[in-house]
């Protein structure tokens, strides 16, 4: 329950769960079935692959992402660890089509020095897992300032609805400002 409540918006494959969960095969698809019975998963086939997906109508589904987020950090997602590596990475995270949330500008935020042909890359990358095209927007973090400072209403979108960070390493009055409520647990811990 805490990959698909508290985890990346996406859809995974019964293998990709087991590994995530460090749990045997068999037990991850007794689990799975229970939560696709209960209606919290739903679940399509493609490419000799079953997949499964938070049903994003399911009753509890707030109220289960919140207790989850309470027990404790939720599940790293392997598809975005090697964010780290498109170059000085200081802040990253993910909303839109990630958080469901429908009205943000973007899917995926980066700011820092980044390597442009890796930050191609590494998003072509997710989108052919995805099975479907990724906006992302790449910023230096001296146009995040200044467009933090500026109050932009491009930052306040993304910022204004759910989003989850994968990279946070902004100075404190840098920091997202947001009225929305957000998970707490960053996906991918910053390397200090």
């Amino acid at each position: 329950m805490a990959l698909f409540s508290t985890g990346v918006k996406r859809p995974y494959y019964v293998r990709e769960i087991a590994r995530h969960v460090n749990e045997r095969l068999n037990a991850v698809r007794r689990e799975l079935d229970i939560l696709r019975k209960i209606g919290m998963l739903e679940t399509y086939d493609e490419k000799r692959r079953k997949y499964y997906t938070v049903n994003p109508n399911f009753v509890l589904l707030e109220e289960l992402a919140s207790i989850m987020q309470k027990a404790g950090p939720g599940i790293d997602d392997a598809l975005f660890k090697s964010i780290e590596k498109l170059g000085d990475v200081r802040y990253a995270c993910l909303s839109g089509f990630f958080t469901n949330a429908k009205d943000s500008p973007t899917d995926l935020l980066i700011v820092g020095a980044l390597n442009e042909d890796q930050v191609s890359v590494f998003v072509k990358r997710i989108e052919k897992q995805m099975q479907r095209e990724v906006t992302y927007t790449p910023m230096t973090e001296s146009e995040y300032r200044y467009r933090r400072n500026f109050n932009d209403i491009f930052l306040r979108q993304i910022f204004m609805h759910p989003y989850k960070e994968l990279v946070n390493k902004l100075d404190g009055q840098m920091q997202p400002s947001s009225t929305a409520p957000r998970p707490a647990a960053s996906i991918i811990r910053p390397s200090v």
